[in-house]
């Protein structure tokens, strides 16, 4: 009786959360070809903004935009707060052009 109330996608949950968490790209590709881009979609809208664009990442550039379209917009926002999070941390860390000539060597 414990599996009684499992529904058909809490497995294609745990496997990937598994992929992502051991960074198995070819995991994720077959599980998105096997279940398809609307049941992948919604299997990543349960889960953090970092672990969407983890999973994300480990797809290939039309893979990710196919699966982007299915996903819900609350995902959408989580995975664009993660995404907006990323650029302004890495934009603090560049030098600028100010202090980039400090930086290089001159020929």
């Amino acid at each position: 009786m414990l599996f009684r109330f499992t529904r058909p996608s809490d497995g294609l949950l745990r496997a990937l959360r598994t992929a992502v968490a051991m960074h198995r790209p070819t995991d994720l590709r077959t599980l998105l070809a096997c279940h398809g881009e609307p049941a992948f979609a919604r299997a990543l809208a349960g889960l953090s903004g970092r672990v969407i664009a983890d999973a994300l990442s480990m797809l290939s550039a039309a893979d990710r935009m196919a699966v982007r379209r299915h996903l819900s917009r609350a995902a959408l926002l989580r995975l664009q707060e993660i995404e907006h999070r990323h650029a302004t941390d890495s934009a603090r860390t560049q030098p600028t052009a100010r202090w980039a000539s400090l930086l290089l060597p001159r020929p």
